[in-house]
């Protein structure tokens, strides 16, 4: 029996997707992972960031309905809350992280989040 060519084609292409599927670090998002940490670490954030903002729509939701879903921020402002994700400068013992990455939600005058970013930042030294 020979297979055809668009049929196997069709096949490896399937294969492939899993797999590279399979590697993602990503994971679901989960109130209990986000909380888990030390205060100054938060090792499981990073891999269930990405599930968090395709789940959860912050544009919109008050700060109540936030603080309800992520629990308290690492820092707040009068308009803003950030959340920590990564911040290795404590596992390096420098001034300036290595690498720094945080949830920041941005609210308006009446507490309603219009917008919500992942801030990225690697230090060149």
């Amino acid at each position: 029996m020979m297979i055809k060519k668009p049929f196997l084609k069709t096949l490896i292409c399937f294969a492939l997707f899993i797999i590279v599927s399979s590697c993602s670090n990503s994971e679901k998002f989960d109130r209990q992972k986000w909380s888990y940490g030390d205060g100054l670490d938060y090792p499981l954030r990073d891999k269930i960031v990405e599930d968090l903002l395709k789940t959860h729509r912050f544009k919109g939701m008050t700060y109540r309905q936030v603080i309800d879903t992520l629990g308290g921020p690492q820092n707040r402002d009068t308009l803003q809350l950030s959340y920590q994700i990564i911040d290795n400068s404590a596992q390096y013992n420098r001034k300036n992280p290595i690498h720094k990455k945080n949830l920041i939600l941005y609210f308006n005058k009446d507490s309603v989040v219009v917008k919500a970013e992942i801030y990225d930042h690697t230090n060149k030294k």
